[in-house]
């Protein structure tokens, strides 16, 4: 199975989320659910902002490695979650998502994105 299928799959099995992506660490799109244009370009570099955060409180706060962030809107939910050396999985969810099956959803996918993205590095 391909990443972008695997994204069209996560975010078709859970009402309410609104978009999947794939981006590197700096908010670049790697795969995503999106068509390319603008709001992509902001779903990302947000994403590299809340990546940023996310990292350096688990450093700093000697929590060990990052597993997720959930960042939580009056309008919705943004989590992200480590696929690879410096990608991340992005999941953009409305308020009135069932947080926790975005999450269970999640760590099942990661599994398989996870495979995908190592091989492609080389790392396997």
């Amino acid at each position: 199975m391909k990443a972008r299928e695997i994204l069209v799959k996560l975010k078709e099995s859970v009402s309410g989320i609104r978009e999947a992506l794939i981006i590197t660490e700096d908010g670049f799109p790697v795969v995503s659910t999106l068509e390319a244009g603008e709001t992509e370009v902001r779903y990302t570099a947000g994403g590299a902002i809340i990546c940023d955060a996310g990292q350096r409180g688990v450093r700093e706060l000697d929590l060990g490695l990052l597993e997720a962030v959930v960042t939580v809107g009056s309008e919705g939910y943004f989590v992200l979650s480590p696929v690879s050396d410096g990608m991340f999985l992005m999941i953009i969810a409305s308020h009135n998502v069932a947080l926790g099956m975005v999450l269970l959803k999640l760590k099942k996918s990661l599994p398989l994105l996870k495979s995908i993205f190592i091989e492609r590095q080389g790392l396997k």
